[in-house]
This record gives structure tokens, sequence and C-alpha cells, in this order.
């Protein structure tokens, strides 16, 4: 059945509608009773239920639409045009288009650094500097590689070509919008918000590795330490300054003001049942961003509490989250994607509406060079490669997020 764009557009426009309505007044009135009576009722927890299911199930169809939308473009852009050109990796653009330039200065003997080119994200924009793209579409989707998911991937990406950002932090919301009469004189209720000037300056990541001038000799080889080890240590940092860099200064380097630093504090204590676990704490921290107006699209855990969430066991002795022999790529709870990584402190979490929340913000993409002048490189036969970007990440509404920063007695399940 041919997949009808804008009939999916409208029904999930209406949904979301009513869904956010009910998701704002379920948070509400649930972390009230919670407080009220030390727990949630039955019929609360129900309705509470439902509503985050239909939230999940709009994410799923928001999946869709998107997916949809993509394809649709691709073939627009395709014109009808054949041919299968794979996208490359960028240890493979690099060594392709200057393998001959590198041998030729190494064997060479030619003194200095060499530039091997900026590459940046992709896209589709003009004058982007996108040299990851294959020259031509070919009119046939192909899916992205499956890969773990990582914070970057949660939030918005953006490009800049400034080195500081500034940008205005909604800090909070009063008033809301209600019935009026049609009189032409009654005031219109005053939805108000709070902001404040911020601006962060770009930051460079940037690591390096020495290869012997034999692998040249072996361009397969090169490519493949260049993507697996330079690049996948370079955004392994950019991903743990974009969710816990605190802005501080030490050695003369400034970090990052990731998303931890700027999220709002998980405020529920009270309203905790005894002997409250994690996923308690998580679900308490979902009704607080949505009470805020905000609808949670995913959460951040440690590795070790994802996995103690994925081993709980049902009276039967049967896992809660589902079959483990399942090949399950992007992990969900409650029906929102989970990034779990080694960079959220243990017992600690986070939850909210990511997208929303903060932007990051790309100056330069990976940009390799190659030296054969560095230390004591051309007494070895070795070459020196290194891997940098730019980029700065700016948290627009802290109200989205909600961190919870576990006791340090203890935390975890």
């Amino acid at each position: 059945m041919a997949f009808d764009m804008e009939q999916a557009f409208g029904e999930f426009k209406a949904e979301f509608g009513k869904v956010t309505a009910d998701i704002r007044k379920n948070a509400q009135a649930a972390l009230d009773e919670s407080k009220r009576l030390g727990g949630l009722t039955d019929e609360t927890k129900a309705a509470v239920d439902k509503a985050l299911a239909a939230q999940g199930e709009l994410a799923g169809r928001l999946d869709e639409i998107q997916a949809a939308s993509r394809e649709l473009e691709q073939r627009v852009a395709a014109g009808g045009r054949g041919g299968v050109e794979m996208p490359k990796s960028l240890g493979q653009l690099v060594m392709e288009e200057a393998v001959d330039k590198i041998k030729a200065a190494a064997k060479g003997g030619v003194q200095g650094d060499m530039s091997l080119g900026v590459f940046n994200a992709i896209t589709a924009l003009p004058g982007s500097g996108g040299v990851l793209l294959p020259e031509r579409r070919e009119s046939e989707i192909i899916a992205e590689p499956l890969r773990k998911l990582v914070v970057k991937d949660l939030i918005t990406v953006g490009r800049t070509d400034q080195p500081l950002i500034k940008f205005f932090r909604e800090l909070a919301k009063t008033g809301a919008a209600g019935l009026v009469p049609d009189d032409g004189v009654t005031v219109k209720p005053l939805i108000d918000k709070t902001w404040s000037s911020e601006s962060e300056e770009v930051k460079t990541i940037a690591g390096r590795m020495e290869i012997h001038k034999h692998m040249l000799d072996d361009i397969p080889a090169l490519r493949t330490d260049i993507d697996n080890t330079l690049t996948y240590e370079v955004e392994k940092v950019e991903n743990a300054e974009i969710l816990a860099g605190d802005g501080t200064t030490a050695g003369g380097v400034e970090h990052m003001s990731g998303l931890i630093t700027n999220a709002t504090a998980y405020a529920q204590g009270a309203r905790e049942p005894a002997g409250a676990t994690i996923l308690d704490r998580l679900r308490l921290a979902m009704l607080q961003v949505a009470a805020a107006g905000y609808v949670v699209d995913a959460h951040v855990l440690n590795i070790w509490d994802w996995a103690a969430a994925e081993m709980l066991k049902d009276t039967t002795g049967r896992y809660i989250f589902g079959n483990p022999f399942m090949d399950t790529p992007t992990p969900r709870l409650w029906g929102r994607r989970v990034v779990d990584t080694e960079d959220m402190p243990e017992g600690d979490f986070m939850t909210g509406a990511f997208k929303l929340a903060a932007t990051y913000y790309e100056r330069q993409g990976i940009e390799i060079l190659l030296s054969s002048e560095n230390r004591d490189n051309f007494d070895k036969n070795m070459l020196t490669v290194r891997g940098e970007k730019r980029g700065v990440v700016a948290v627009k509404r802290p109200l989205a997020l909600c961190y919870y920063n576990a006791p340090a007695a203890g935390g975890g399940q």
C-alpha cells in the first residue's frame, strides 16, 4: 500500500495535540496525587501508562513519516537516474583522494605537514563542503548501517562558521492560553518566558597516531586505522563533552558546558514510593518534564544501570524487557530511545526532550593532517596522522531535561 504523506502528517498533528494535552494533565495529577498519598492509585497509573504509551506510538509514527519524507526527497533529487554508488567512509575518502600525494611526500622527503582536507558533516546544502556526498544519487534507498546510538544523536545538530555561538536560554515559563470573551476589550492571557543571554566558544577536539611509512603500501589497512581508531577516539571525547562537560578551565583547556551541567535537577523525592528504584525515579522524572510542557523523547543511563534494568525478571523468571536473544539495535524504555554510556555516572540518569533542549554546532568536521617531520619521524621511518574537529553544545531549554544525581552513599537499582 502506498504511503500517503499528507494524510499521515494530518493524523499525526491531530493526535499529537491531543496526547500532549493528556500527558500534561495526567502528569500534574500524578505528581500531586503521589505527593498527597505517598503513591499512585491503580486508576492514575493506568491513565499515565496509557498516555505514555500513546506518546511512544506517536514517536514511532513520526519516525515513519520522516523516513518516508527522506525517501521522497531522495527520489525527487535522483530524477529517475539509475546507478548505484555506495557512500564512502572518511578514511576511504582520505586515502583515495590523497594516496598519490602522500606517497610522493613520504618517499621524496618533503618536509613539513600535509593537510588531507577538511571533511565536514554530510549535508546536501549548497556550499556546505559536504565532501562525503556521492556525486550521483540512486533511486533505491540504502539504509544506514546499524550502530550504537550516542548522545549526539539525541540532540539537534547544526553548523556554524563563527568561533563564538551566542544564544538565548529559556529559564522559566509562566501563564497559559485561555478562553476570552469576544468583546474586543478583554486583554488576552500572557504567556511569559524568562530568558538569559548566553555565549559559548567553539572547542577543539584532537588526537594523533603514528604509523610506519610502509603502511602507505597497504592503503586498506591505513584506511581502517583512520576509521576505527582516530575518528572513533575523537568522537568519543566529543560525546563525553556534550553530555558531561562541566564548563571549567583546567590546564588552559576549557570544557564544554554540557547537558548534565545545565539540566534541571530531579525534584520528585517527596513523591517516590517506598523502596524506589532507578526505574521508579525515571518514571517520575518523565512526569516532571511533561508537567513543564515538553515531550520526552529519550533517556540516558549508565551502562551498568541499563544492564541491571535489562536483567530484571518477573515472578516466573522471564525477562521483563523482552527476549535477550532478540536483535534490538535501538533499546527503548516506555517507548523512548535509550542511550547507555559510561560517561553517565553510575546511579544517575537523564531524561527529557533532547531535540528541543540542546543544539550541537559543528564548525569543522574531521580534518586529517599527515606529517613526516614530527619529532624523530624521519629517523624511524614513521609518519604522524592527526585528526581534529571543532564544535560546541548550546543548552537552550534546561527545563526540557531532568537529571537525577544519586546520593554519594549509593545509587543504581
